[in-house]
């Protein structure tokens, strides 16, 4: 039986046995800062989770021998130690793990609120579009990363749950704008006309016609936004507002990195820099490849 190509779509090599799944990961593969991107991940994932396996130090000890003085990378301590004299490369290991579950439930967060509202205001149209879109914009109109400086100086809560949630429920009104867009497109095809005709419920709509069909970019959104989301993180506790010491977070080890006492260990300072870099990039080099992969329009 011949294979008809959908329109639009160009694609020599996708064949009668290739599925959406294995096409998307073909497209993913041949985009070599993606792949360096994942890898990244990957490593600081399972940095993350075996953390106490590797890390040699408590992250919190302090070694009386070595308060005041920061030593510098060797063996013994690969990252060296801070000014309190604690081993900066199990603080490293924590830290990310820190990030990286802040950025990931804030990301859940922000993404079911996000799509929730998105799906609703985009099926339903007319009044309720409007006044939803309206209050979207009107969340748009303050800078995010402000308003999640306001509500924490104001809630004066600092502990990880909250920072995550705070951030998750602020930092959803770009993705609702986004997931609308693609409900407006979808409602107005044949399957969903199909659906309604055959007397298919709102409920059953959306979940088994709409979401499943709206996914792809919000699966390159949520990618994103956990870079973002552990930029706002270190950025919140770098101005002490985020995760407190001294529990390690990228944020206030760079934030204690710059305390005068230890302006003489340039490493405390390119240390957490370095990892909340890398670890931004690897996401958005994911996001990017995600986003190429999942459209089927894109030819590489």
């Amino acid at each position: 039986m011949a294979v008809t190509a959908l329109p639009g779509v160009i694609d020599e090599d996708l064949g009668p046995h290739v599925s959406l799944a294995q096409d998307a990961w073909r497209r993913f593969s041949r985009n070599p800062l993606a792949l360096v991107g994942l890898s990244v991940v990957i490593i600081l994932v399972l940095g993350a989770v075996f953390a106490p396996l590797l890390g040699r130090y408590d992250p919190n000890a302090l070694d009386m021998k070595l308060i005041g003085t920061p030593t510098p990378p060797s063996l013994a301590h690969p990252f060296g130690t801070d000014v309190d004299g604690r081993d900066y490369f199990s603080r490293a290991l924590f830290g990310a793990r820190i990030s990286l579950e802040v950025g990931f439930v804030a990301m859940l967060v922000s993404i079911s609120v996000g799509t929730i509202y998105g799906s609703l205001a985009g099926f339903y149209g007319g009044a309720i579009d409007a006044v939803m879109m309206r209050f979207v914009d009107v969340m748009l109109s303050f800078p995010s990363f402000f308003l999640i400086l306001t509500v924490e100086a104001l809630t004066n809560q600092f502990s990880i749950l909250v920072i995550m949630l705070v951030i998750g429920l602020l930092s959803w009104p770009g993705l609702s704008r986004l997931v609308r867009a693609q409900v407006l497109s979808l409602r107005e095809r044949d399957f969903i006309v199909a659906a309604t005709a055959s007397g298919a419920g709102d409920g059953r709509i959306m979940l088994r016609h709409l979401f499943p069909n709206a996914i792809a970019p919000v699966i390159v959104a949520a990618t994103l936004a956990i870079g973002d989301n552990i930029l706002t993180e270190s950025g919140l506790s770098y101005l002490g507002l985020g995760v407190q010491i001294p529990t390690p977070s990228w944020g206030n080890m760079l934030q204690k990195a710059l305390d005068p006492d230890t302006l003489s260990a340039p490493w405390l300072i390119a240390i957490p820099g370095l990892l909340i870099l890398t670890t931004v990039l690897a996401f958005n080099f994911v996001g990017e490849g995600l986003r190429d992969a999942l459209d089927p329009r894109s030819k590489k």
